[in-house]
């Protein structure tokens, strides 16, 4: 279990493309020569915040937004993707598990969770991104007994 859900993780850190001999997997720090440096979006709040900032604002769109929004969006996606399904595969009872997350959420408004539990919990946002990230979930999606 533990094998699959860091290969899931791991499989935020390529871009791959379909190429005529198959897939092709690169790292994504293969990226435009011509985006900048960003922080690493799981060491922290903070740098979760830095990178994320721009999610919901309007505004010019060049590539250097464009990669840090698709950064936001990829690692909010898998987080929360590994998150629930570890649950499920061991079979956790609905009502035991630390959140339970609607499938008609969106990727943005889980982001929005975790920019407000930021917000109110400035003092956590040194925490890595995965504690801010479970603890905005399971405040935001609480698992109701017997559902």
């Amino acid at each position: 279990m533990r094998l699959l859900l860091v290969s899931a993780l791991l499989a935020l850190f390529f871009i791959c493309s379909r190429a005529s001999t198959g897939f092709v997997c690169l790292p994504a720090s293969t990226g435009p020569k011509s985006t900048p440096e960003q922080p690493d979006i799981s060491r922290s709040g903070r740098d979760f915040l830095e990178v994320c900032s721009s999610i919901d604002s309007e505004g010019n769109r060049d590539p250097a937004r464009i990669y840090r929004d698709a950064t936001c969006l990829g690692w909010v996606e898998g987080f929360a993707d590994g998150f629930l399904v570890h649950d499920e595969l061991l079979g956790v009872p609905r009502r035991d598990r630390l959140a339970c997350v609607s499938r008609g959420v969106s990727t943005i408004q889980i982001v929005r969770v975790m920019k407000k539990y930021l917000a109110d919990n400035p003092e956590k946002a040194h925490r890595a991104t995965r504690y801010i990230a479970s603890l905005a979930l399971a405040g935001a999606f609480p698992c109701k007994a017997g559902k």
